[in-house]
């Protein structure tokens, strides 16, 4: 059972982290509200003290200047008293003088205005008045005289700014300290919960969850931390531990059990059970990819007659054989199964064309054909092999069993030793290719190809700028065969590699044959394949080439196809850029028919493009092509690059391009592919009109 996390289920770190802070900000907030009062309070004690010494100090002086009436004099000792910051006002209640102005009181002193200025108290001024209500601290002192008369009072009013000051200057401290002893008080308890607690149990957690199917942890947990999780790691431990070593020879026995249920006693492939279950999912993957799957019915032909004469022992080492010769000939990818006797299945994936797989009919043909020596009998036995292609034949598995059974069986009323496909159409289409797969090897083994010369032409001048090698086959009973017919199939075969060489040296040899000859014969193309390309030996090998051939780097220019780039563009690059340091100039062949972005593009280390012959066709009169021809033109232009258009026919198609700015062209127009000799012809004395 595997649990998951919701998102309301808050992580430990949090919770943790939340307790922490609440518990700081709680004593820390206590704290400071103590440390307010207290300083608060001495702050008041002060205040008080200071103003019984400011009264203290007035007493003697004023009490004589009232006896003598002396109101300016001790107006000005009020003033200087007033200089005290904290004194908001000062008053002087006179009795004496109150008698003569016949009042009760006469009242001076002085008051701070709104602007903390020292003015004159008016007792009559209503805002003063008020505002001697709302200081913070006042008192009041009597006077009286040496011979104990009241000669009035003196009071003394203190605003609280001074005090906010000083609680403002507090709580930012306090507010500072607060944060600073927290953080810290945070950071440390964190830091010991984290060590001490949490990475223990993180470290139990990671174990627990890198777990086997069964939801047991793969590995054992690590004890260490605190007493607790020690113990708490050990008992899982121990139940780790003992679940293992429970569950040991149950998984062996289960292990079993299924290898037994869906493997083949004998030959340890996979039996029918196994089998149908790979040809679902392989069904399910070639309808993802748009692929094909080839599913072989093979049968050994005659077999019943080797277990009755020579008994089912040796029946079962042949079978023990031919598992091991099909083992060794299919690919990893591909799916074998013995359905049962002498029936045998091999499901072959990734298919582009469903006569693809002939070639690996043809080669189990001939495999199986081989003698098998058992127990000192050389034993010659044949195959019937059956093939039906998802999902040209059928889309469900059943069908494609039924059907590849029943072109076993055609195959055996064919003589045996043979294949044949569901569809008789598809059965000489694959004989077709079989026989052009083998007499492709053995023209390669024989170098039975001509190299033709194309010539590529300034459109302007009529000057011969260079040429494209084209291999053609010269097949002893079909006569020449285009590249169109042999050259898919040498790709998908690998044979491309060894043609794209063989071309290679014949065109290089040419090139130093007519250097020699002192003729003018510019640069000549030759076409790369990819798989070519993605060889690991191909820089070594074309150094080695042009080393055996004397010919120079700067005569040859390779052309690699758009879509051919597009596959591994990284890859491409870095062995382009190898190639141009060489001195190779590269084309980008078929240019506008692949997917090549910008970016791609002037990464490149290209000199050329070349516009593909298919929207040469219709120019100029076809308005979508002359669009694409004349924005590849204007690209190459912005890229600084040398463009050529192939496939050009007639004088209409080259004037379009050469007004556009494309002077170099290529095509029938004037000259087909050649031989060496005919072009050194034209080399020598130019075209002939």
């Amino acid at each position: 059972m595997e649990f998951k996390y919701n998102a309301h289920e808050r992580s430990l770190y949090v919770t943790l982290g939340i307790i922490i802070v609440l518990t700081v900000t709680i004593i820390m907030s206590i704290h400071t509200t103590f440390s307010y009062l207290h300083t608060k309070n001495k702050i008041l004690q002060e205040i008080k003290q200071s103003s019984k010494e400011t009264v203290v100090s007035l007493q003697k002086n004023v009490t004589n200047l009232i006896k003598s009436y002396s109101i300016n004099e001790y107006d000005k000792l009020i003033f200087n008293a007033m200089q005290r910051k904290d004194n908001f006002a000062i008053i002087v209640e006179d009795y004496n003088m109150g008698k003569i102005l016949g009042e009760k009181s006469f009242f001076s002193g002085k008051i701070r205005d709104a602007q903390w200025n020292i003015v004159d108290y008016d007792s009559k001024n209503s805002e003063h008045g008020r505002a001697l209500k709302k200081c913070y601290y006042s008192d009041k002192y009597e006077i009286i005289s040496d011979t104990g008369s009241h000669l009035g009072t003196i009071s003394i009013y203190i605003s609280d700014n001074v005090m906010n000051e000083e609680l403002n200057k507090i709580i930012i401290g306090s507010v500072i300290n607060l944060f600073a002893i927290s953080l810290l008080l945070i950071l440390s308890l964190f830091i010991t919960i984290r060590f001490f607690v949490l990475k223990p149990l993180s470290d139990i957690i990671e174990v627990i969850k890198n777990h086997d199917d069964d939801g047991i942890p793969v590995d054992l947990i690590p004890t260490h931390g605190s007493k607790e999780i020690f113990l708490l790691s050990s008992t899982m431990n121990h139940m780790i531990i003992s679940i293992k070593n429970s569950r040991v020879a149950f998984k062996e026995q289960k292990s079993a059990m299924h290898y037994q249920a869906n493997h083949d006693a004998l030959t340890g492939l996979a039996n029918r059970i196994l089998f149908n279950e790979r040809l679902e999912q392989s069904m399910m993957k070639a309808k993802n990819k748009s692929s094909k799957v080839a599913l072989f019915f093979i049968d050994l032909d005659h077999f019943k007659g080797i277990n009755d004469s020579l008994g089912h022992d040796v029946g079962d080492k042949i079978l023990k054989v031919v598992t091991q010769r099909l083992s060794k000939i299919i690919q990893k990818k591909d799916a074998l199964a013995r359905l049962g006797g002498d029936e045998f299945a091999i499901i072959v994936e990734d298919l582009r064309h469903g006569q693809d797989a002939s070639l690996l009919a043809n080669k189990i043909v001939k495999l199986l054909a081989q003698p098998i020596t058992i127990d000192e009998h050389v034993l010659y036995i044949s195959s019937s092999i059956g093939i039906s292609i998802y999902p040209n034949d059928g889309i469900s598995s059943g069908n494609l069993i039924k059907y590849a059974d029943a072109a076993m069986y055609k195959a055996k009323d064919e003589g045996r030793n043979n294949f044949q496909y569901y569809s008789s159409e598809m059965t000489e289409l694959a004989f077709e290719r079989v026989v052009m797969d083998t007499s492709l090897r053995e023209a390669l083994k024989n170098e039975d190809f001509i190299v033709y010369y194309q010539p590529q032409v300034n459109g302007e001048s009529g000057e011969i700028t260079g040429m494209e090698a084209l291999v053609r086959w010269k097949h002893p009973t079909m006569g020449l065969v285009p590249p169109s017919k042999f050259i898919p199939l040498a790709e998908e075969t690998g044979m491309i590699i060894q043609l794209d060489q063989y071309v290679m040296r014949c065109g290089m040899k040419q090139m130093v044959q007519w250097h020699n000859q002192k003729l003018k014969h510019g640069v000549l193309a030759l076409n790369l394949a990819i798989k070519q390309l993605n060889q690991k030996d191909f820089i070594p090998m074309l150094k080695r080439m042009f080393e055996e051939t004397k010919c120079k780097p700067e005569w040859i220019e390779l052309e690699v196809t758009e879509g051919q780039i597009m596959t591994n563009p990284d890859e491409a690059i870095k062995i382009l850029k190898q190639i141009n340091e060489m001195g190779i100039k590269l084309a980008v062949d078929d240019f506008g028919t692949g997917y090549s972005s910008l970016s791609y593009l002037k990464r490149l280390p290209i000199d050329k493009l070349k516009i593909d012959q298919s929207f040469i066709r219709d120019l100029p009169d076809d308005e979508e092509d002359a669009a694409i021809t004349k924005a590849v033109i204007a690209l190459s232009k912005s890229l600084n690059l040398r463009v050529i258009a192939e496939g050009v026919e007639t004088q209409e198609q080259k004037e379009f391009l050469v007004q556009n700015g494309c002077k170099h062209i290529q095509g029938y127009l004037y000259a087909k592919p050649m031989t060496a000799s005919e072009m050194g012809e034209i080399l020598k004395n130019g075209f002939i009109s």
